[in-house]
């Protein structure tokens, strides 16, 4: 990949992307010695013979992943698994957090003896690949993460999450097969799907310009209110879990390409709050377009994706979200998350995601977006 510092719009992505029903059979064509299988509790459970069938190795391990959000404390004793198997595959199978776990695993196997600091510079990732390859397949529509250039953490101090970024993440072969998504709980799939729904939408208007992703962003908005409703009523519905998962792909394209705004910056604050990550995006993302529409160019911006989805014009986009998250049946935020607020600004002031917002992001604007999401 090349390294270059011009602002110049491009695209990165994972290295091939399998889509569909029995896709996960695209795994037995891996060049693996050794594949390790880092995969959540549940889907252990309910998947370990495709699992077993699917993925071509000589050897394999099945390890089940902590449940929850990823420490770098958490991910020891799957460092030393990892370690004593050698493997020259790692897959992830799970949602976003387990793909993100595995991410911070697979560094930290490359790299045992890595500054932890470093890390979580920008450029602070080492170089991959020297022991393994990496695969993901999500059982969830919505995080993007099997695109993503980051992976996120929880900081065990402060409770916040913490992002390693680095294209040197991005998958080598990543599968989308709807089978691994059906039966997810309506929860899941609203958290899931509102969390892809603020990548397509705070990333449409960020201060990046990137035209080839506006039009991801287009066509993952018009999936996600479409389809979302009807997956969330029927979520053993093989269709509609596939189209949720390839706009979930689309737009984690988008914020991959552009990032996304305050709303995330906020949300990356409120884990230690017993708050979701899709359930906050999902919460904040009306309040934090409509913060961003303050900018008569960000309007304008907004006023063609809502023509694009048939919603006239940035005010009527955001009466459509409120209508959306409303429908699925999303808590609302806690209260007490506004008793911390300059803890949590202070975070979300210093978040990546704060910088790239195409209005500046200030103690002020952090409050404003949190009470009007109330």
């Amino acid at each position: 990949m090349l390294q270059i510092r011009l602002p110049l719009p491009r695209f990165v992505s994972a290295g091939e992307v399998f889509s569909g029903p029995g896709s996960l059979g695209a795994l037995r064509a891996l060049d693996a010695s050794k594949a390790a299988v880092l995969v959540s509790p549940s889907v252990l459970t309910k998947h370990r013979g495709a699992l077993e069938r699917a993925i071509g190795a000589e050897a394999l391990m099945l390890i089940e992943m902590p449940r929850g959000e990823p420490t770098l404390d958490v991910l020891t004793p799957i460092l030393a698994q990892l370690e004593t198997f050698q493997p020259d595959w790692i897959i992830a199978v799970g949602g976003g957090s387990v793909i993100d776990g595995a991410k911070s695993a697979w560094v930290l196997y490359e790299h045992p003896a890595v500054a932890r600091d470093r890390l979580f510079r920008m450029g602070g990732v080492p170089t991959l690949r020297g022991k393994a390859k990496f695969a993901a397949a999500p059982t969830t529509a919505g995080t993007g993460s099997e695109v993503s250039s980051s992976a996120l953490l929880i900081d065990s101090e402060t409770g916040t999450k913490r992002a390693l970024i680095s294209h040197e993440l991005l998958p080598d072969v990543v599968v989308l097969d709807p089978q691994l998504a059906i039966g997810c709980s309506p929860m899941v799939i609203a958290h899931a799907g509102l969390d892809a729904l603020a990548h397509a939408v705070e990333s449409y208007g960020s201060r990046l310009e990137n035209t080839l992703a506006d039009v991801l962003a287009e066509k993952a908005a018009a999936e996600i209110f479409s389809a979302l409703p009807d997956y969330w009523r029927t979520p053993d519905d093989e269709g509609l879990a596939q189209r949720l998962m390839n706009a979930a792909l689309l737009a984690g394209w988008v914020q991959n390409q552009k990032v996304p705004g305050i709303g995330h910056a906020i949300a990356h604050q409120l884990g230690c709050y017993g708050v979701a990550h899709g359930q906050a995006t999902g919460q904040l993302l009306a309040s934090a377009i409509r913060f961003n529409c303050g900018n008569s160019a960000t309007r304008s911006k907004y006023d063609v994706l809502a023509a694009v989805l048939g919603f006239n014009n940035s005010a009527g986009l955001i009466d459509q979200i409120q209508v959306l998250v409303s429908l699925l049946e999303v808590e609302a935020l806690p209260n007490k998350i506004h008793t911390n607020l300059g803890q949590i600004t202070v975070g979300a002031l210093e978040d990546p995601c704060a910088r790239m917002n195409p209005r500046d992001v200030d103690a002020a604007a952090v409050a404003e977006v949190l009470e009007a999401s109330r």
